[in-house]
């Protein structure tokens, strides 16, 4: 006989095609199952193909004992693939195959918890079955958790309650003597460690390293939700830190602040130093702008009427050397005693930035000024942070400022340093026409920065003020 035809009959679930081969010949399951892995009983248990299933053992029994070459017995199989209706009958005609153990040595309820088959448990499940450890000692709960199996472990809790093993199973342990709640809080399965929490497991219960499941949450945590909630849960219950690992988190708990302290202080110490490197570079170049202004200066004596022909051929009828026309300048009315007579001429290491345009070369001195003293005022700040230990969190309130008004003095400089050595008109209608720089404040100290954007003021020919008085009016209020 051609065993492909029983075969072909058991992945159909044909009985009648059965019922003939073994009429024809009483030995064929016997025979097949010395030439193949899978047992005609293997395909119909996988297939759930009940009838064809209960007609083999019928004829064979002991053919339900047969492992394939997975080392799965039908009966793992029917349970694995979910065929509540096959695993039952199998059940009433052999009960002891609940016990039967696969190649790994698991049960049938082994087999359907890992995969999740809630139908087959309420099946499957005896006070015997439940019992039985898998080849690391791990209960059909602690497989559950394991697999993240939920529902499974809900079921499995409940019938176990019912069969009165619910506190054996729950506090059970595997090799490792974790039980049921280390599994899940070493997991972070938060939901799993609620529902646990409320039956009643031992919260306190050590493991071969001497923990408990909150010392396995703690130790592992990394400031997680997760890890935090499950705390909350298990703390709730009564569980607490084994003194070993309450030592450690003391000691991870000061760690960190060291190490935030240690960050912060490197921080202060890198920005101080950048402050003070950032200063004395805009001290050196401001010194150095102001030994060497922008044009350059006169390598020679010249006469008056040259000078003149000079200045009004650069000037080109601007009459920016006009001293009636100084009003167009920040804070010019300190500076009426540079005015020129008629009759001087310009001298040797003198700027000539100054003798071709005065009104452009007072704004940019000034800012020049402003920068170099307020550079060494930095510096000098920094410098006392240090040698009297001053709060670095007081001296910033005031440093942090000053080093931006610093910044928008360097910025109006160069403004004003291209329009002196390009002879163009950029100082009059570049916005920063005014900068006030009021430093005042009391404690810690304040640095405040007022901008006014004054428009130019328009020459209609009518005199001009001389006095500093009015000057200074014309500066604080806007032009009519």
């Amino acid at each position: 006989m051609d065993s492909r035809v029983l075969f072909d009959a058991a992945f159909t679930g044909d009985v009648n095609t059965l019922q003939e081969l073994i009429q024809e010949d009483p030995l064929v399951l016997h025979t097949v199952t010395v030439a193949t892995s899978n047992t005609p009983l293997h395909i119909a248990a996988l297939l759930g193909h009940t009838q064809f299933a209960m007609e083999v053992m019928q004829n064979y029994p002991g053919l339900a004992d047969e492992l394939n070459q997975q080392g799965l017995s039908p009966i793992h199989l029917a349970s694995a693939k979910g065929h509540r209706e096959t695993v039952r009958e199998m059940l009433v005609r052999r009960p002891d195959l609940a016990l039967i153990k696969d190649e790994d040595g698991n049960v049938p309820l082994h087999t359907a918890t890992i995969r999740g088959r809630k139908d087959i448990l309420t099946e499957l499940f005896t006070t015997e079955s439940a019992k039985k450890l898998t080849s690391s000692e791990e209960t059909v709960l602690q497989l559950a958790v394991k697999h993240n199996r939920y529902q499974a472990l809900e079921l499995l809790i409940q019938l176990a309650n019912q069969h009165q093993i619910g506190n054996e199973l729950l506090n059970a342990v595997d090799t490792g003597r974790n039980t049921v709640l280390h599994l899940a809080c070493a997991g972070k399965k938060s939901k799993m460690v609620k529902l646990l929490s409320s039956t009643g497991v031992d919260a306190n219960a050590v493991n071969s390293e001497g923990l408990t499941a909150l010392d396995l949450v703690v130790r592992s945590a990394k400031g997680s939700n997760g890890a935090d909630e499950i705390q909350e849960i298990i703390r709730s219950v009564g569980a607490e830190l084994t003194e070993r690992v309450e030592r450690l988190v003391q000691s991870i708990v000061s760690n960190q602040q060291g190490s935030s302290v240690g960050r912060r202080e490197r921080f202060v110490g890198s920005l101080k130093n950048g402050i003070g490197i950032l200063a004395a570079i805009f001290a050196s170049l401001s010194f150095q702008v102001g030994m060497n202004p922008p044009g350059g200066v006169w390598q020679e004596w010249a006469s008056s009427n040259t000078t003149k022909a000079a200045i009004a051929a650069t000037a080109g009828g601007d009459n920016d050397t006009d001293p009636n026309s100084w009003s167009d300048s920040l804070f010019v009315g300190l500076f009426e005693l540079a005015s020129v007579s008629d009759g001087d001429s310009h001298k040797p290491g003198l700027s000539i930035g100054w003798e071709l345009g005065k009104n452009k070369f007072l704004n940019f001195l000034l800012c020049n000024s402003l920068c170099f003293f307020l550079s060494i005022a930095v510096i000098v700040v920094v410098a006392l942070t240090e040698v009297f230990l001053w709060d670095w969190q007081s001296t910033s309130l005031l440093l942090l400022p000053m080093m931006c008004v610093l910044l928008l003095i360097s910025a109006a400089e160069f403004v004003f340093g291209v329009a002196i050595v390009t002879d163009t008109s950029v100082a009059n209608v570049f916005p920063l026409r005014a900068l006030i720089v009021s430093i005042g404040g009391t404690g810690g100290g304040a640095v405040a920065l007022i901008a006014i954007f004054v428009p130019p003021a328009q020459k209609s020919g009518t005199e001009h003020m001389k006095k500093f008085a009015p000057k200074l009016r014309w500066i604080l209020s806007s032009p009519e």
